[in-house]
């Protein structure tokens, strides 16, 4: 069975002739089971060391006057030669030449080093987990291929200069002020090519936690939508909700309906904020003076005050997305139709801000959501747990598309 497996999830030729001999079906399921297996600590912390190494492997494949194809086995190659997060690793490699020259006398040296948790580095560095992690290779691949990348690669390789390359994993660091998740510098200073980076499933891109109402009013009034009329109900519905952590268990949560009672304070709101954004529209559309909110308070959200160096990249199983929020943006934004929409199919309110182009086809740009958890703590020793309630912005399709580079 496991020889299967990793069959199946190599990708190799056999394939398709082993998917003949046992069924499609049951190939599915050897699918399955196989990924069923795979306990990671943190995907996105594990996809920002594949991602960091990839940006090394390109910079340093240089043969014959040209940077090559970075392939998931050269990310591999790199990543099981690390034995620490703590160090800075380097190499030096040669400098290509001018016109026929292939190997210049100059050498740029390539540092790294990735900040991650100690389970994520773990499960890195676990070669019996790279099939759970594939489409992370691959996309990561693709990414560090694309001809953005590729350029500014043959240009750091060809300028002749003795450049100190250093790329720094640093989105699980404590940042404040700063979306960066990945940075690349030469000589000390800081490119243009800073990332932000996330993950399938890894929509969110914004949030704002607690139950007092100010967590409510900094959610919402960056967007100017003024919430203050919903203020009486939502903290009457709230004050039901013991603050901290005082319960013995979660059952004793469920008990108490708290999870309803949040739910009803979240809809409190999100009922208003939505009529407050009716109130924005014009002949079906957000008003440009809303619009212009909207650019800011996405900007702010995806990738802070760094609009101008940070590109937003979704990595996904064998293929990415890259995004970057500057004046192709903002000018695409103000072309879109914008509208927004109330959805209560869940336990909680969502309010979708919907795209709709000349041909009539909607997309979803972004989502505003609450969510309520039953957060757990010690105290003294002990387990204990409590009403955590969060407010979510997660990205759509529709924003890759928009911001697209």
């Amino acid at each position: 069975m496991k020889d299967l497996e990793q069959l199946i999830l190599s990708k190799s030729r056999p394939v398709q002739k082993e998917a003949k001999r046992i069924g499609v079906s049951e190939l599915d399921k050897l699918i399955m089971e196989a990924l069923d297996k795979c306990k990671l600590s943190n995907r996105g912390d594990i996809a920002e060391g594949i991602v960091s190494l990839a940006i090394v492997a390109k910079f340093a494949m240089r043969e014959e006057g040209e940077v090559g194809v970075v392939t998931p086995k050269d990310i591999e190659a790199l990543i099981f030669s690390l034995s620490s997060t703590e160090d800075y690793v380097g190499f030096d490699k040669n400098d290509f030449g001018g016109g026929k020259v292939v190997v210049s006398g100059a050498k740029d040296t390539i540092r790294y080093n990735i900040s991650m948790p100690a389970k994520a580095f773990a499960d890195l560095i676990d070669p019996t987990k790279i099939h759970c992690l594939q489409g992370e290779y691959e996309g990561a691949a693709k990414y560090v291929n694309n001809t953005y990348m590729h350029k500014f690669a043959q240009r750091l390789a060809s300028n002749q200069k003795s450049n100190d390359i250093l790329i720094t994993g640093q989105g699980t660091e404590d940042q404040k002020g700063t979306k960066v998740d990945i940075s690349i510098s030469v000589d000390g200073e800081k490119t243009k090519n800073l990332i932000s980076l996330k993950t399938k499933g890894g929509s969110q891109f914004a949030q704002k936690t607690g139950k007092d109402f100010k967590v409510l009013e900094a959610f919402w009034n960056p967007l100017g939508v003024d919430i203050s009329s919903a203020e009486e109900a939502y903290k009457t519905l709230v004050s039901q909700i013991p603050a901290g952590k005082p319960f013995g268990s979660r059952a004793e949560i469920d008990e108490a309906g708290l999870l309803q009672i949040a739910a009803d304070a979240f809809d409190v709101v999100y009922t208003n904020a939505f009529s407050e954004l009716q109130g924005k529209l014009k002949d079906g559309k957000f008003e440009e003076d809303f619009v212009q909110n909207l650019i800011k308070y996405i900007r702010a959200g995806a990738v802070g005050k760094e609009s101008d160096v940070i590109e937003l990249v979704k990595i996904l199983p064998g293929k990415f997305k890259r995004a970057r929020f500057g004046p192709a943006f903002e000018k695409k934004m103000k072309e879109i139709n914008l509208f927004p929409r109330l959805v209560r199919d869940g336990k909680y309110p969502m309010i979708k801000i919907i795209t709709k182009d000349k041909d009539g086809k909607e997309g979803l740009l972004v989502q505003m959501r609450g969510k309520v958890e039953r957060a757990s703590g010690k105290s003294g020793g002990t387990k204990k747990y409590g009403v955590l309630m969060r407010n979510y912005v997660e990205s759509g399709d529709a924003l890759y598309d928009i911001a697209q580079v």
